[in-house]
């Protein structure tokens, strides 16, 4: 597969850019994340100060950069509108069952968050289903539901996506399926009151306190259409809960779960009803998305645009942990903002611009649900056509060079045969997703270009350190079971940005690239996305 996706980029990409880039610089990526992660920022919560902080020095450096603005009238802001909601729990969650009652306590044993904008919502004696995956997907030969009617009901659902059967559900690599969204978007389709999602740390890749984080706090949404399927509540559970959920009917978590696994199962009404209330409190507030280009020299190419995205925003003030109440986001995402501002800063430096156009958006609202991008690419600022590809800027590398660098959706399109050109004229190497089971393709902002067609490139941090190798996969390892969307998350002496500045010198080769070509990228043949295109 290597073989041949490598001679595709040879034959679509020139061997070389015009000019070598100028390198990326560590001490810029430093100061950027310096600045951007500062408690000045507060966390850069969506539309609080630092929001608008962080946004105003993004235009600013990008300015400087050369870049002119990329919103029409002269603006380097895209007002992004968006609904805050904070759920209460006014009533808290209580199963009954044969086998007795009982009543669990959030954020320790779950989370709820509202679903709409409506000012109540409850579960009354709402009948609980299992409904295995959740998954309705006729192209794979799977359905979950069948013909059985959830209206009303509170689904209760595993969070991932069949992967023993290689031929379906493209075997361990998880598809979009499998995200914890698709299950409440499936939930609300099927007119289902609300869902539980039960969390495990395999599922989810994240401990269950990354859960608790979004329980009490101000959730954001993009305003709800008229004709969009909602759910009164969105919830999460420990999978104790889950077993005690079950148990209260009669049934075995274990066992359903098993029963699954053989697809196209039907529901199991669990013989519970559950009893849940909240007020919500709904305010509307405007963040926004920041717009900059470097228009391209050529006068055929220049209307198409290669688009490189970070989101900025982070979760602001949240529940104190050990003194600290600032969720700094200093790797999530400060360091993905210096990428695409140091990347915005090398190409200005070239004496002759790339022959396409080239979009830098810095996006609101990825924390909340990918949000700023989903509005980006539903209004993008030119046409969708002329949007070439997407270069993805979302956590780099702070812990040390290394020989690999992870290509997150290897394969699916003409982009990962360039990235294993450049990246082996550079003595490193692409390798594909490790964790190919999270999904990782479908939580940051490329997805949303995905969706509308436009190939999509997305580098993490390799794990083939050059130096003291194992010390530095525990320092990686340990940053998403003890610092992920904590306060904890701040830029910190012992940072290493070698990593980081070798891992971008990767993406600008390859935008450049890009930039320059006759051709442009392709989805691979079969593809989820080809027909998007």
């Amino acid at each position: 597969m290597r073989s041949s996706l490598l001679t595709a980029a040879l034959l679509t990409f020139p061997l070389a850019a015009q000019t070598p880039p100028p390198r990326i610089a560590v001490e810029q990526l430093r100061a950027h994340v310096h600045f951007l992660a500062d408690d000045l920022l507060e966390g850069r919560g969506v539309g609080t100060r630092g929001d608008r902080l962080a946004r105003r020095y993004l235009a600013a450096q990008l300015e400087a950069a050369g870049c002119e603005p990329g919103m029409p009238a002269g603006s380097w802001m895209q007002p992004v509108p968006i609904l805050g909601i904070t759920a209460n729990v006014t009533q808290p969650l209580t199963a009954t069952g044969a086998n007795g009652t009982a009543t669990f306590q959030a954020p320790d044993d779950y989370t709820a968050v509202a679903g709409n904008a409506d000012g109540k919502a409850a579960w009354q004696h709402q009948e609980l289903v299992f409904v295995g995956y959740g998954i309705t997907a006729p192209e794979q030969r799977w359905d979950d539901y069948g013909d059985v009617d959830v209206r009303g009901k509170v689904l209760l659902v595993m969070n991932d996506d069949p992967r023993d059967d290689p031929e379906r559900f493209a075997g361990k690599s998880r598809l979009y399926y499998g995200r914890w969204s698709y299950k409440y978007e499936e939930a609300a389709r099927r007119g289902a009151i609300g869902a539980i999602v039960i969390h495990t740390n395999e599922s989810a890749g994240y401990p269950f306190q990354v859960i608790q984080a979004n329980h009490g706090r101000e959730n954001f949404w993009l305003p709800f259409r008229a004709d969009e399927p909602t759910l009164a509540i969105r919830s999460w559970c420990t999978e104790a809960v889950a077993k005690q959920l079950c148990a209260a009917g009669g049934h075995d978590l274990d066992a359903l779960r098993q029963r699954a696994q053989l697809g196209n199962q039907a529901p199991v009404p669990l013989g519970v009803t559950l009893d849940l209330a909240i007020d919500n409190t709904v305010r509307t507030m405007e963040s926004g998305n920041v717009v900059g280009v470097l228009p391209g020299s050529d006068e055929k190419l220049r209307d198409e645009y290669v688009v490189v995205t970070a989101h900025f925003d982070h979760l602001g003030i949240g529940k104190e942990r050990n003194g600290d109440s600032i969720y700094n986001g200093a790797v999530d995402n400060a360091s993905g903002c210096a990428g695409l501002l140091a990347v915005a800063q090398a190409i200005g430096r070239l004496p002759q611009r790339p022959r396409r156009s080239l979009l830098f958006v810095a996006v609101t609202a990825e924390e909340s649900g990918l949000l700023g991008s989903e509005y980006f690419a539903a209004n993008p600022s030119v046409p969708k056509q002329q949007l070439v590809a997407n270069f993805n800027i979302d956590g780099l590398n702070v812990w040390g060079q290394t020989n690999d660098v992870e290509f997150i959706g290897y394969g699916k399109n003409s982009l990962t045969a360039l990235a294993e050109q450049v990246a082996k004229a550079h003595g490193r190497r692409i390798e594909p997703d490790s964790t190919p089971d999270l999904g990782l393709f479908y939580r940051s902002d490329h997805f949303n270009f995905a969706r509308i067609g436009v190939p999509a490139a997305y580098f993490k941090a390799g794990r083939d350190f050059v130096d003291q190798p194992e010390n530095r996969r525990r320092m990686k390892a340990s940053y998403t079971t003890v610092h992920y969307h904590q306060p904890s998350d701040e830029i910190a002496p012992w940072w290493n940005f070698q990593g980081a500045a070798d891992d971008l010198q990767l993406v600008l080769e390859c935008l450049l690239r890009v930039a320059d070509a006759e051709a442009k990228p392709t989805w691979t043949p079969g593809d989820e996305f080809e027909k998007a295109r």
